[in-house]
């Protein structure tokens, strides 16, 4: 029991240590523990850091709708329990806990999302059997995939309608072919 508690401590105490948020810092590295703060101030900064990266241009702008709604539902949960105590020092050891356990989940969740995390796979190349890595960003990943559909849209999009209208929106009346006494396109 004396060593959980000590671990515990000495968990909350990395809580504590951690300072705001530096993209200067932190550029092109993976934020290990987005979350750790010991007063509602302190916390309170960096939600509003977290809040802001989850959105376009952000590092955590490719998190999936749930995970950015879990953060903020477990955010607003954690600042309600700093609120209420003041401060981590001064929170009884269930609460302690409760909170540890929801820095863990944001900050696991985070990390994963993180635009800098570096994901490799092993593939053969054609006409070879020996492997080589890749390896991406998250973020080179998503933008990719991104692109990739909006090309595919793109392309559908021109096949579709066949032309060009006034304002260069290919499906805009003026911009659709007549095909058989019929207009194509929508």
């Amino acid at each position: 029991m004396r060593v959980r508690m000590l671990f515990l401590a000495l968990a909350l105490a990395g809580f504590s240590a951690h300072g705001e948020n530096s993209d200067d810092e932190n550029k092109g590295r993976v934020i290990a523990k987005p979350v750790l703060a010991d007063t509602p101030e302190a916390f309170a900064t960096q939600a509003r850091w977290i809040e802001d990266e989850m959105e376009p241009g952000g590092r955590y702008e490719f998190a999936k709708a749930a995970d950015k709604q879990r953060v903020k539902v477990v955010l607003e949960q954690m600042g309600t329990l700093l609120q209420r105590a003041g401060s981590v020092a001064a929170m009884d050891q269930g609460t302690k806990v409760v909170l540890f356990n929801d820095q863990e989940e944001i900050n696991g969740l985070l990390t994963h999302n993180d635009a800098n995390r570096l994901v490799c796979e092993s593939r053969q190349p054609v006409g070879s059997h020996i492997p080589v890595t890749h390896c991406h960003t998250y973020r080179q990943i998503e933008e990719t995939a991104r692109n990739t559909k909006a090309g595919m849209q793109q392309y559908d999009l021109s096949r579709l309608c066949n032309g060009s209208g006034p304002d260069g929106n290919p499906c805009a009346p003026g911009g659709m072919q007549q095909r058989g006494g019929r207009t194509s396109g929508h």
